[in-house]
């Protein structure tokens, strides 16, 4: 990871001021030609499918929705709230034990009988049209898993759909939908490698997701937020900021106390909620949105969590969590992680507060857990290494003490192989992609 800072160097800072964002993304798109015509192309795929199945356009009311953190809980939020208003879907990721997780209509998870359905009798046929039209083309996972579910929507009445970018935001096949809002939860910490190594890099491909004439709403703040709003602003969208105010608004009317950045996302949800229903009670609101997500913060036992947190931003925010909730108790950690993320640097808010650690694999893209355990020895002396997340989970539930909560954290892959009780949706998740490996057959 870069250590160089988003506020560049005191002599030449990243002044706000001087932040041109159409000039910006015209250089960027210049200097990296190939990549940008690639990328546009497979928007310009996605469109031509949506006009084939939708020419006088999709039915749904869609909310486009990205960010670095939270942007799955809001997601869930907005369907929650919006429920009043008739039929909700959602497409979201990643998914942790099941594929159809992606998928909720009115915050139910989508059946694997009519995944099979809509995917034999509409999505393979349409594919195999597709790549005889676009001979060495074809659909990707994303495409298809974005055509799922606007035919889902469809099949259900569904009278607003949110869609989550996975990351990113401006180059994504998402782009291809017309909305008829934007969400930006936050821009911190992520994926320096495609989206930028400074914040404001970030900002222009997040919040590049801004439509003209549509409202975009985000909770950013700090010295990313301005990057932000120009960004937007600039792409012909009226800006809707979460106020200083509006998490202690939220707080108000919840039942007991709730972290910072959950009270956020609340907000923002409300937010957008009650731009298009003004005067709706913030107390309704968030009684209908207060509900589980799958591995966010998830209580298996009372002294039990798993939470997909893999960023450094995700990681501290989870700290804070495990604080409020845990105020006394010591923490033991089992933890994965993937691709080429600093490990010390994710990890560094834990291991201030937990006693134990375990380090363990995450299968798809995971790293060594060696590897990691070495990284985090110098921050941490009480640390071991379980290869297989199933018996590291296994024996520290047994080693678990009065006064002691395990956490499951650093990979959505690890705390699958952890605690997927389906073998066959078990092994699929773990070998994701095996098909493109190089094969010997002739």
């Amino acid at each position: 990871m870069s250590s160089r800072r988003d506020d560049a160097s005191p002599t030449f800072p990243f002044d706000p001021e001087r932040f041109d964002p159409a000039y910006l993304v015209t250089l960027d798109e210049l200097y990296h030609s190939g990549w940008a015509a690639r990328k546009k192309r497979r928007i310009a795929f996605m469109r031509e499918a949506v006009a084939h199945f939708w020419p006088k356009g999709h039915p749904t009311r869609l909310i486009h929705i990205t960010g670095t953190n939270g942007k799955g809980s809001v997601a869930h939020y907005l369907c929650g709230g919006l429920r009043f208003a008739g039929g909700t879907g959602s497409w979201t990721g990643p998914h942790v034990f099941d594929y159809a997780e992606r998928f909720h209509l009115d915050g139910e998870k989508v059946g694997h009988d009519e995944i099979v359905t809509v995917y034999r009798k509409i999505i393979e046929p349409y594919q195999q049209a597709f790549m005889a039209r676009h001979p060495g083309e074809s659909l990707t996972f994303a495409e298809q898993g974005i055509l799922l579910a606007l035919h889902l929507f469809q099949r259900h009445a569904v009278v607003w759909g949110v869609m989550e970018v996975g990351a990113g935001g401006r180059y994504t096949p998402l782009m291809a939908l017309d909305v008829h809002a934007c969400v930006l939860t936050n821009v911190a910490e992520d994926h320096p490698k495609t989206l930028g190594e400074h914040g404001w890099q970030r900002a222009l491909e997040k919040a590049g997701i801004a439509r003209h004439g549509r409202p975009f709403f985000t909770a950013a703040e700090g010295v990313n937020r301005p990057f932000v709003e120009k960004t937007a602003q600039a792409e012909g969208a009226e800006v809707i900021g979460v106020a200083d105010g509006d998490p202690d608004a939220i707080q108000a009317v919840l039942p007991r106390r709730e972290p910072g950045f959950k009270l956020r996302n609340l907000a923002l949800a409300c937010k957008v909620i009650r731009h298009f229903y003004p005067g709706l009670s913030l107390e309704v609101l968030t009684e209908n949105m207060v509900h589980h997500l799958p591995a966010r913060f998830w209580r298996l036992a009372p002294n039990v969590v798993a939470d997909v947190a893999h960023n450094a931003d995700k990681i501290a925010k989870l700290a804070e969590q495990l604080r409020l909730a845990y105020p006394s108790e010591s923490l033991r950690l089992i933890v994965g992680l993937t691709r080429n993320r600093d490990a010390r640097a994710v990890f560094r808010p834990l291991l201030r507060i937990a006693d134990h650690v375990v380090v363990t694999s995450a299968s798809y893209v995971g790293q060594s857990p060696r590897d990691i355990a070495e990284a985090l020895r110098p921050e941490h002396d009480r640390i071991e290494v379980v290869d297989d997340p199933a018996e590291a989970y296994r024996r520290e539930r047994t080693r678990l003490a009065d006064g002691e909560v395990l956490v499951l954290t650093g990979s959505a892959y690890m705390i699958d192989q952890a605690l997927n009780e389906n073998p066959f949706l078990r092994h699929v998740n773990a070998s994701f992609g095996w098909r493109n490996a190089p094969s010997d057959m002739n």
